[in-house]
């Protein structure tokens, strides 16, 4: 049992459980704020069921405080042990569409018919249309809501068809913004370790989902002179220029990068969908059209995907990079 839980929380908790178990099949989804006991009641519930002798698998929707994988990551951990990670590169879910299709491509990848599937605390602004879509694509069975007065009212009320189960939490500490960065980077370090540079010519690999690399590359004089500063990189794609230039610039039909933007920044190695791996680019020859990553994977992979989020060799975060990514 959870230390944290109060035994009014225990009775009410063995209470759901029992609920859960009367369902030959159930996609449980916890929504609540930071710090309202989500991830304790899943490890809570999760023990319960296998305890009955039934298969139950994970999913862990936190980015941010992720405890299936690395940072920046959708976790899965099925019944059997085995785990999948969806790669998203950020510790915010900036990008809901990719959200909602890591977590439907982790559904089905799932061995179990009982779902416990935890989410981030961002249940304000642009989190109520996040939930709303995950409450949507996904069609829970149940949704469990943890909240300190009512501020999940504005989502739930949009889905009175639902089984709704309401839990009241007490007022509890909020985990500070510097501990939850502390955590994220001993696990940038924890998923980092024993890693090594590598060097991939960027006519060997698939990057997805970026505008780099995806047009034709183009000359870089004319767009010097537009622009006034040197450019290391220029190529045309759909949108207009992407250009890489000493300088950050903004201009009509361009999307233009300041030199040194890569350094640093999350990359995942993905086959079949899944994130094998991640990594952190050290940095990009523009001229030798190599990109260098520190990582330790090993196994092949089909894509590399750039993240936003930016770490140091230490796990620390330092920063994101914009428009790289689409």
């Amino acid at each position: 049992m959870d230390s944290k839980a109060s035994d009014r929380e225990k009775k009410e908790w063995k209470k759901i459980v029992e609920r859960i178990l009367k369902k030959e099949r159930c996609l449980v989804l916890i929504l609540g704020y930071i710090d309202t006991g989500k991830t304790s009641f899943l490890k809570y519930a999760s023990k319960k069921i296998k305890e009955n002798g039934e298969k139950v698998s994970i999913i862990d929707c936190d980015v941010g405080q992720s405890t299936i994988g690395p940072p920046g990551c959708l976790g899965l951990l099925n019944d059997s042990g085995e785990s999948f990670h969806y790669f998203i590169g950020d510790v915010y879910p900036y990008d809901h569409s990719k959200v909602i299709t890591g977590l439907l491509e982790l559904l089905s990848l799932a061995d179990s018919p009982y779902m416990l599937m935890d989410t981030t605390g961002l249940i304000f602004g642009k989190g109520r249309s996040l939930k709303r879509a995950k409450i949507m694509s996904l069609k829970p069975d149940l949704i469990i809501a943890f909240q300190r007065s009512h501020e999940l009212e504005g989502i739930l009320r949009n889905f009175p068809q639902y089984e709704i189960i309401r839990e009241h939490v007490e007022n509890t500490a909020f985990t500070s913004r510097e501990r939850r960065r502390e955590i994220r980077r001993k696990l940038w370090k924890k998923y980092l370790k024993n890693s090594q540079i590598k060097s991939f010519k960027l006519s060997d690999i698939n990057l997805r989902n970026t505008f780099f690399f995806s047009g034709t590359e183009s000359k870089k004089d004319v767009i010097e002179e537009i622009l006034g500063t040197k450019v290391c990189w220029c190529e045309k794609i759909p949108e207009g220029f992407f250009v890489v230039a000493d300088e950050y610039r903004e201009y009509k039909n361009m999307i233009i990068l300041e030199k040194g933007f890569e350094e640093g920044l999350v990359v995942g190695f993905i086959k079949d969908d899944v994130c094998m791996s991640i990594g952190m680019v050290i940095r990009i020859d523009f001229e030798r059209k190599e990109i260098y990553i520190l990582t330790n994977v090993e196994k092949d992979f089909e894509f590399v995907e750039f993240g936003r989020i930016k770490i140091n060799e230490d796990g620390e975060e330092i920063g994101r990079t914009y428009n790289l990514v689409y």
